[in-house]
């Protein structure tokens, strides 16, 4: 199940939303995976930024694992696939990112979320490597969606 709560005063493609969290989670395996997607206003990303990063800036997205277990991506133990997480975005952050950039705020949005979903799904970018996996995975899923 993936939910969609919108927060902002923006308004927001649900249905592309829907779309970019299906194919990645179908493309990882996860299709069965609870996801919740929360679009959030700038004062709120700059808030739980500085809380669970530490950084006093508007972040693009967030993400936020609901279990421990959603970490480690196990299922739960009757076979039915455990929540996966939040994932908080600030449509106004992606905005102003997707003009510096160059790109259209849709596919802009899509990249924010996949990149959400990956780190949920145990991706990252701390190292050289890591990070070139993770930049491969976004690059053909936004093929994909936006092609």
């Amino acid at each position: 199940m993936i939910e969609v709560n919108n927060q902002s005063r923006n308004r927001i493609d649900t249905k592309l939303l829907l779309k970019v969290a299906q194919k990645v989670l179908r493309g990882e395996r996860r299709k069965k995976a609870t996801l919740s997607i929360a679009i959030l206003e700038p004062k709120k990303m700059r808030e739980l930024n500085k809380i669970y990063r530490g950084k006093n800036e508007v972040a693009n997205v967030l993400s936020f694992p609901f279990h421990q277990g959603a970490q480690k991506n196990q299922p739960l133990r009757s076979g039915k696939e455990l929540g996966l997480g939040e994932i908080c975005i600030c449509p106004s952050r992606v905005k102003r990112d997707a003009k510096k950039y160059g790109i259209l705020f849709q596919r802009a949005l899509s990249w924010m979320l996949i990149h959400g979903i990956l780190h949920l799904l145990n991706y990252s970018h701390r190292t050289k490597l890591n990070a070139q996996k993770m930049e491969q995975k976004e690059t053909s899923y936004l093929k994909i969606i936006h092609s």
